[in-house]
């Protein structure tokens, strides 16, 4: 108990045997510097972040510190723009053509790729009303192909609108059309190759000293984390001040720099930074920096449907129904602007007021309950929420938002976890056997012998009294299709 304001300390009463847990209490142990369990407490006492997240999924490791590359494979389908099109002879534009392909005529069609052959049946912008037979192998043209068409029809009286064949048109293959009888050739299989995605590895590096006076004057004081190990038991450890402020500091630094890494990468390979080495500072792009641009919105005013419409954009035609589970990461404010889009949606009205949601609490008094996590939608969209405590920092988020809170707390990033052929979409990266290093270098004290306990020398690195701890991560991040995220920002940001 504590007997007078100048006290600083509670006595500890124990009986028994004496254990590591209750020198810690006596403040004459040193913390867990080396442990998986600081994973552990630090998601339990300060919450589930990024990092954490990522490691439900495997990490992809490297032999070697070097840029690491991936291949992302493109559909094998796609249209291309007509530049031209022009009369049998090419040597009228189609514009001075009266009726195009009337009664069997041909015409030419100039387009940037060889992309399609003789037999090919392609069509335009509208493709259930005109299809047209390529009925030659292209002539190049410059760097451009020239093709003669003629309509697939029985109808004679059947011609092509002249708005239909101006230039920006978007034409694609729809399959290849030969005679029963002695056909000599089909349509060609055409290819796409796959295009290179490349990244580095960074590397940060943290580092504090503890004086022995310290050590000897109890000023570095244990805190105590309780957990719930894997059965539900409620563990406990002890880990001193100093090296709690520097595994958490450590740690909200790595995920700044999975989330927020910049790539410094010049347009010549070189890299634009240099350490104290003389030597370069490679940075490798983070998660955010490898979402495509294209998948980067802006909003004033959030509601559930739009955010249903967002998210067909990017499923139609690129994912099945049942893989559009997008989890949304957000902060506080937006967590509570999703929840208020769920409950003003008028398709649940009524569920809001139901005796899933309101509660009898005795005395005739009722409490009303439940916070909106998850959003299933139309065509198999499915929205869950995760909070991503970076969004919340008011360090490095400085920007306030109208409705109340940082603005950065209203964003939303959809990060597909999903798979791509097996592999997670979103994994971070390491360097085998050194995606972490954590080494200490002991003086006249180190973590292990920080009392002189012994009448025997030991060994110290430096005539220092204390001792340094550094620690080292070497990692990054690899989203392997990038059109599979999306950002979701307040306008206020832009």
């Amino acid at each position: 108990m504590f007997i007078s304001p100048l006290q600083k300390y509670e006595p500890k009463d124990f009986t028994g045997l004496v254990t590591e847990n209750h020198l810690g209490a006596m403040y004459q142990q040193e913390p867990i510097l080396v442990s998986n369990l600081i994973e552990h407490i630090y998601r339990v006492n300060i919450g589930e972040d990024i990092v954490s997240f990522m490691d439900k999924f495997p990490t992809l490791y490297i032999n070697d510190d070097v840029p690491y590359e991936w291949l992302l494979q493109g559909s094998d389908e796609k249209n291309i723009p007509l530049i031209a099109a022009y009369d049998s002879d090419g040597s009228t534009a189609i514009t001075s053509v009266a009726q195009p392909c009337i009664a069997g005529s041909r015409i030419k069609l100039l387009f940037g790729e060889r992309l399609f052959e003789a037999t090919d049946v392609i069509v335009g912008h509208k493709p259930e009303f005109y299809k047209y037979r390529i009925v030659e192998d292209p002539i190049q043209v410059g760097a451009n192909y020239l093709y003669t068409v003629e309509l697939v029809t029985g109808d004679n009286t059947l011609f092509v609108p002249q708005a239909e064949l101006v230039g920006g048109t978007r034409w694609s293959k729809d399959y290849s059309l030969v005679e029963q009888t002695l056909s000599k050739r089909g349509g060609s299989t055409y290819h796409t190759s796959p295009f290179r995605m490349q990244n580095v590895l960074s590397m940060i590096r943290k580092q504090y000293t503890v004086p022995g006076n310290m050590i000897r004057k109890g000023q570095n004081n244990p805190l105590a984390f309780a957990w719930k190990d894997q059965s539900g038991k409620t563990q406990q450890a002890w880990i001193k001040k100093l090296d709690w402020d520097f595994m958490t500091q450590f740690r909200r630094e790595k995920a700044r720099l999975l989330a927020w890494g910049t790539s410094n990468k010049t347009a010549t390979g070189a890299y634009g930074n240099k350490g104290d080495s003389g030597f370069d500072i490679r940075s490798g792009a983070g998660l955010y920096e490898q979402i495509a641009p294209s998948n980067v919105f802006y909003y004033n005013a959030f509601n559930i449907n739009w955010l249903t419409e967002l998210a067909l954009g990017l499923s139609v035609g690129k994912l099945p129904e049942d893989q559009r589970h997008f989890i949304l990461s957000t902060g506080e404010y937006g967590m509570y602007q999703f929840h208020k889009a769920v409950t003003q949606d008028a398709a649940l009205f009524t569920p809001n007021f139901n005796t899933d949601r309101i509660k009898m609490t005795g005395n005739n008094a009722m409490s009303y309950r439940g916070q909106f996590l998850e959003y299933v939608s139309v065509n198999g969209i499915k929205f869950g929420l995760m909070h991503d405590p970076l969004k919340d920092d008011p360090i490095r988020n400085k920007i306030m938002h109208p409705d109340g809170g940082l603005a950065s707390s209203y964003e939303y990033t959809i990060m597909d976890f999903g798979t791509a052929n097996g592999e997670p979409n979103i994994q971070k990266v390491g360097l085998k056997g050194d995606e972490e290093i954590f080494r200490f270098i002991p003086g006249l004290r180190d973590p292990f012998s920080a009392y002189n306990n012994t009448t025997q020398p030991g060994m110290a690195a430096t005539s220092v009294d204390g001792y340094e701890v550094h620690k080292a991560y070497i990692g990054g991040v690899r989203v392997k299709n990038p059109m599979r995220m999306a950002r979701i920002i307040p306008a206020i940001l832009a």
